[in-house]
C-alpha cells in the first residue's frame, strides 16, 4: 500500500510540473517578442518615411500647377526629379543616388518612386497612387506602393493625407515582412513655413496587418496617436497594440522626448525596452 501512493505521489509531482510547465511556454509562444516588436517598429518606420516624403515634396496646398518641390520644400542635390502634366494629372519621377541619397531627415533613400496624382478643384484635395522600384530606406528594402487621398484642410485646418498601402520589406538581416493596412497623417504644424523643414510635426494614426517570413502573423493598432517630429529619426511619443495569438502587447515611444527608445508591456505586465535602429 505505501509503494502504491508513493508511485501516486510520484506521479502527481510529475504531472503537476508537466501542467506547471505549459502553463509557462504556452502564453510565452503565445506573446509578442522584441524582435516582432522591432518588425513592427521598423516597417512602421520606413513606410512613414516613405509618406513623409510625398505629404512634403509633391504636393502643393493651394494649386494644381507646381510640385512641392519645385514651389516649396526643396529636394537635396542627391535626387533627380521629373514632372510630366497632363491636364489635371502629374506624374512625379523621384531617382535617388545610387550611392544613397540622405534626406533632411537623416534617413538614406535609394531606388525609384513614382507618383501618380490628380487634383480636383472642387474639394481642394488631391488623390493617386505610389509606387517604388529598387527603393530602400536605410539599406531596408520596399516593394509595392500605396494610394492616397490628401486634403488640403481638414476640420481642423490641416492637410491631412489617408493611405492604403501594402508592401513587402526586406530588412538587412535578410528577413522579410508583407504589411498592408490604412494610416492617416496629419499636417499639424510647419505647413505654413514651406522652406522650413525642423518645424514639421506629423501625428498618425491608422492600423496595419504584418505577416512575416516565418508565418506569424501580427495585427497593429495605433491607439495613441504616433507624433513624428523632424528632424527626429523616429517617433517621439505614440502608442501602438500589437496583437498575436489573441495576446496583446503595447509599444509605447514615450513622452515626447527624441531618443532611441520606447517600451513594450507584455499582457503580464512586464516592462522591457526597446532599443530602435
Amino acid at each position: 500500500m505505501k509503494k502504491l501512493s508513493l508511485v501516486l505521489l510520484l506521479f502527481g509531482v510529475v504531472l503537476f510540473q508537466n501542467c506547471k510547465k505549459d502553463t509557462e511556454d504556452t502564453p510565452q509562444q503565445e506573446q509578442v517578442t522584441d524582435d516582432e516588436a522591432k518588425a513592427v517598429i521598423d516597417t512602421d518606420q520606413a513606410g512613414d518615411d516613405i509618406m513623409d516624403m510625398v505629404d512634403v515634396y509633391a504636393f502643393d496646398t493651394t494649386s494644381s500647377t507646381a510640385s512641392r518641390s519645385t514651389a516649396h520644400h526643396q529636394l537635396p542635390a542627391c535626387v533627380t526629379q521629373t514632372v510630366v502634366r497632363t491636364g489635371g494629372s502629374v506624374n512625379i519621377t523621384w531617382e535617388f543616388d545610387a550611392a544613397g541619397c540622405t534626406m533632411p531627415n537623416g534617413n538614406t533613400y535609394r531606388g525609384t518612386v513614382t507618383i501618380n496624382r490628380t487634383f480636383d478643384p472642387a474639394t481642394h484635395s488631391v488623390s493617386g497612387s505610389v509606387a517604388f522600384s529598387n527603393f530602400s530606406v536605410n539599406g531596408v528594402a520596399i516593394a509595392g506602393g500605396f494610394d492616397f487621398v490628401r486634403v488640403r484642410s481638414n476640420a481642423a485646418g490641416h492637410p491631412q493625407s489617408t493611405n492604403n498601402y501594402d508592401f513587402t520589406i526586406t530588412f538587412v538581416n535578410g528577413d522579410v515582412a508583407q504589411r498592408s493596412g490604412t494610416r492617416v497623417r496629419e499636417w499639424i504644424q510647419g505647413f505654413t513655413t514651406p522652406r522650413m523643414r525642423n518645424d514639421d510635426i506629423f501625428l498618425v494614426t491608422g492600423n496595419s496587418h504584418i505577416v512575416r517570413r516565418n508565418g506569424v502573423v501580427l495585427d497593429a493598432v495605433i491607439t495613441t496617436e504616433l507624433r513624428r517630429e523632424v528632424p527626429c529619426r523616429h517617433f517621439v511619443s505614440g502608442v501602438i497594440e500589437i496583437t498575436k495569438n489573441g495576446q496583446t502587447a503595447i509599444l509605447d515611444y514615450g513622452n515626447g522626448t527624441c531618443d532611441n527608445e520606447a517600451t513594450l508591456t507584455m499582457p503580464n505586465g512586464t516592462v522591457r525596452t526597446i532599443t530602435l535602429r
